[in-house]
């Protein structure tokens, strides 16, 4: 186990320094910014607006993210040769292969904890929150960052806990206006979830394949997973009894990623054990293919020839 959780840190460092990421995470802040002034757009639904958006964007860069490290990591890893160095060490190919999606969920539990804080900040101040208080908690967070990356020994492990405190920050800040913070929690549960399962499809075809043949497999799996359900329920005369039943296949197969950005009305339903109970099964429901597809990559990574 120690062998794994040093092959989940390694990653995560070497996740976070990647300029790309950091890029991401630029973008993806001043769009969840930007949806105050998208708010104002509308007439009397500017929380709502704010809400939607917001968590939408953060699903999408959340994806993103999932699908860029989960097709580059492990190749890199062969690119550079240093997995010449660490297969002959007393480690199995499963092991480091864990290890990987370990260090990718990891840094996609940190980008959702740190947009979620934003999130809630941002809908804070729509609902009339202080600006002065967040500007305020903003600038202690961006102080401490600073003194952690010059102090602490490991600055990119204190990356989790001050992830986690600054989504803690943001709950009490939204919450102390009255902000579903519930309903924000759940929806960036699900995203994490979300994130498990890509980088799980994307680690079993970065086994076999190239960053770049990965990342496109990726992204058509997750486009399927969204949409096969959908297109196999139409009811037009221009589905044949074929093509529907090859959709209906597909949607059996291919991992259902329309779970994870259920409507509104779900994550408040009251039905049916409560929005709690949906969480619950839909991250079951990724564990499962999580497992399945490592169990399938590490099958053929084993397999594989690095000589």
């Amino acid at each position: 186990m120690s062998r794994i959780w040093a092959i989940v840190l390694n990653t995560f460092r070497e996740a976070v320094r990647d300029r790309i990421l950091h890029g991401v995470v630029g973008l993806a802040s001043a769009l969840l910014v930007f949806t105050l002034a998208l708010g104002e757009l509308s007439l009397d639904q500017q929380l709502r607006v704010v809400e939607d958006i917001g968590l939408a964007s953060i699903s999408f860069f959340s994806v993103v993210v999932a699908i860029f490290l989960g097709s580059s990591l492990l190749y890199k890893e062969i690119e550079r040769k240093t997995l010449y160095v660490i297969l002959p060490k007393p480690i199995r190919r499963w092991q480091f292969l864990v290890g990987k999606f370990g260090g990718i969920v990891l840094t996609g539990l940190v980008f959702v904890a740190i947009m979620g804080g934003i999130q809630l900040g941002v809908m804070a101040l729509q609902r009339g929150a202080p600006m002065g208080v967040a500007f305020g908690g903003l600038a202690v967070f961006v102080v401490t960052l600073v003194v952690l990356l010059r102090k602490v020994s490991d600055p990119i492990a204190a990356l989790v806990p001050l992830a986690l405190v600054f989504f803690g920050a943001g709950v009490a800040f939204a919450g102390a206006v009255h902000v579903d913070v519930a309903l924000v929690g759940r929806a960036l549960l699900l995203d994490v979830g979300e994130i498990a399962v890509l980088t799980a499809v994307a680690l079993f075809f970065s086994s076999f394949s190239t960053p770049f043949l990965t990342g496109g497999f990726t992204f058509g799996i997750w486009l399927v997973g969204r949409s096969a359900q959908a297109m196999a329920d139409m009811r037009s005369e221009l589905l044949t009894d074929e093509v529907r039943t090859a959709l209906h296949g597909l949607a059996r197969v291919v991992p259902n990623f329309d779970l994870f950005v259920p409507g509104h009305a779900t994550l408040v339903a009251a039905e049916a054990g409560g929005p709690w109970v949906y969480v619950g099964t839909t991250m079951l429901y990724a564990a499962a293919y999580c497992v399945a597809l490592l169990v399938l990559a590490s099958a053929v990574f084993a397999r594989r020839d690095f000589v």
